[in-house]
């Protein structure tokens, strides 16, 4: 009986594969904290009349975005907002999502830099950093539903910045040092979903084994699944073929496949922005070898640069109506 046992647990641990869970829909932007960064260093996020940041206005409870909320599950902030925004600010996200049955996700810089490296370069912070930020959340009341990392693989392991201080890990070294950010994480809230957003540009080719081992050796190293994996893309590449790998080697892995919609850098305004992230959104889903399970509306650029109201357009809600919200 204990050998039958046996080989039933190694069967179950050999299956990498799971059910895909069901479609989800993601919004995400510039949030307060992010936004005042950017002023002190010169690269302010302001509305076209000159206001400041209008995230906070998302969580009031007559907030002009009704359909576009109720087409979202989760909301994603920054390691940033988690870590430094004030107490009453985060409270009241925590609150409004709850009320409006959004999950609360964040995108984490989940690499912990060293003596060594990581200074300067994306998708690292400090151990201290994430323990601060499960620790406010929970003291306020929240609960993080869902981690994205940020492209660990990209900055960590291929150094795709061509960064001085980048680490350049092996994948089994990579997992080691997010491993310790995992367990606070795990601890302060067990059902916490974890997932990875990588590039997917000129450079990118061939890289999904690589994004495919990397959610092996995390499972191994931390007993957790990676459950998605969403592309971060440059549209003006060769994506479409990178897609349609993405789509069924993830599917086939039970790890779900999500796409971000947005628009790019050189767009010179919120209407500009918002058209592409629609246009782009329709081509995608049009096809259906390149389908997502997952839509991310997010944006890193200067537009748009406001998230309300809904029914205006070039505001990043409008996006989510104009796109998922029609269904």
């Amino acid at each position: 009986m204990k050998i039958r046992a046996f080989l039933v647990a190694i069967v179950a641990m050999s299956t990498i594969a799971a059910p895909v869970q069901g479609q989800k829909v993601w919004l995400a932007g510039i949030d307060t904290v992010v936004a005042a960064d950017r002023q002190r260093t010169g690269a302010a996020v302001t509305t076209s009349s000159g206001d400041t940041n209008d995230f906070m206005d998302l969580f009031q409870p007559n907030a002009p975005w009704p359909r576009a909320a109720a087409a979202t599950q989760i909301f994603k902030v920054s390691t940033q907002f988690l870590h430094r925004s004030t107490d009453e600010q985060l409270s009241t996200v925590i609150n409004d999502l709850r009320r409006r049955h959004i999950a609360l996700a964040f995108a984490a810089e989940i690499m912990a830099t060293t003596a060594q490296c990581g200074n300067r370069v994306p998708g690292y912070t400090t151990k201290a950093v994430i323990q601060t930020a499960a620790d406010r959340v929970s003291r306020l009341g929240g609960k993080i539903e869902y981690v994205a990392f940020d492209s660990p693989m990209a900055f960590g392991h291929f150094n795709i910045l061509q960064k001085d201080t980048a680490c350049h890990y092996t994948v089994e070294e990579l997992v080691r040092n997010i491993a310790p950010q995992i367990q606070i994480l795990k601890t302060a809230f067990p059902g916490i979903v974890f997932g990875d957003v990588e590039p997917v540009n000129s450079h990118t080719v061939g890289w999904i084994s690589d994004y495919l081992n990397f959610a092996k050796q995390f499972q191994q190293q931390t007993g957790e699944r990676l459950s998605f994996m969403q592309a971060d893309i440059i549209w003006y590449d060769n994506w479409q073929p990178q897609l349609v790998e993405w789509r069924k080697r993830l599917r086939a892995a039970g790890i779900s496949y999500g796409v971000i919609f947005d628009g790019s850098s050189i767009d010179r305004s919120d209407v500009e922005w918002t058209n592409h992230a629609i246009e782009r959104y329709r081509t995608v889903t049009s096809n259906p070898a390149t389908k997502p399970d997952d839509f991310v509306f997010q944006t890193w650029y200067k537009f748009p640069t406001r998230f309300l109201p809904e029914n205006r357009p070039g505001t990043l809600t409008s996006v989510v109506v104009q796109t998922v919200g029609t269904h």
